[in-house]
């Protein structure tokens, strides 16, 4: 298959250049340096042909991760679980790492790992290599923290009230917006926008929605997918 960058849909362009950027720029809870560092690890994992296996940390491997690091130890260890082994992930393992790690910050956190991995995984299939991440860019994370973040039963991490009222995946990462923007962002070019989830029907006039969902549903079961 010869496929170049000019066979990809303009929006689904746009939406994985914005997200592969905002990589190297402060974030509401980790700084530039921190963000493209951190996206630097989740990188290596999901390119890894011999990955190493969840039960080992990254950082317990030498001349995995800088000496000289701008985000800690545990920051590296989470994402490359995160983006590699995310089957593997258990409550017990969440409540750990937000020892060490806020819980908003660990949702920050996810979404670096999230925005890695689908750019990744989908240039890979493609044959295209994944673009440099640019320079990490100054200044302090923000901190932004929405006035009604509440805890939830669906979801392990903190959302934004009214908790619980939708699926999980749609509130996962409300409690961050601006991740929560890049990510959905993402999903509306790669898969399907939001407020046509309801259409059974709905199509670019590509794949049919029945096509797609089958394709998801093989990719869900073959990574071991909640859903």
């Amino acid at each position: 298959m010869n496929i170049n960058r000019h066979d990809i849909r303009q929006d689904l362009q746009y939406a994985h250049e914005q997200a592969w950027s905002s990589l190297s720029k402060p974030g509401t809870w980790w700084s530039g340096a921190q963000r493209r560092e951190l996206a630097v690890t989740a990188l290596m994992a999901v390119r890894e042909a011999e990955p190493l296996p969840p039960w080992v940390t990254v950082s317990s491997v030498a001349g995995r991760i800088p000496n000289s690091r701008a985000a800690p130890l545990m920051a590296h260890d989470a994402i490359y679980r995160i983006a590699r082994h995310a089957s593997t992930l258990t409550s017990d393992w969440y409540a750990r790492v937000c020892q060490q790690i806020d819980p908003l910050a660990y949702i920050e956190l996810c979404g670096i790992a999230c925005t890695v991995a689908s750019i990744a995984s989908f240039r890979r299939a493609l044959g295209l290599e994944c673009p440099e991440l640019a320079e990490e860019e100054s200044g302090e994370p923000s901190r932004k923290t929405p006035n009604n973040v509440v805890a939830a039963e669906l979801n392990w991490v903190p959302v934004t009230a009214p908790a619980d009222k939708s699926a999980a995946v749609v509130q996962a990462f409300t409690a961050v917006p601006e991740t929560n923007r890049v990510i959905w962002a993402m999903a509306d070019a790669q898969y399907i926008p939001d407020k046509e989830m309801v259409d059974p029907h709905w199509t670019r006039g590509t794949l049919s929605r029945v096509q797609m969902e089958l394709v998801a549903t093989r990719v869900s079961q073959q990574r071991e997918c909640f859903y």
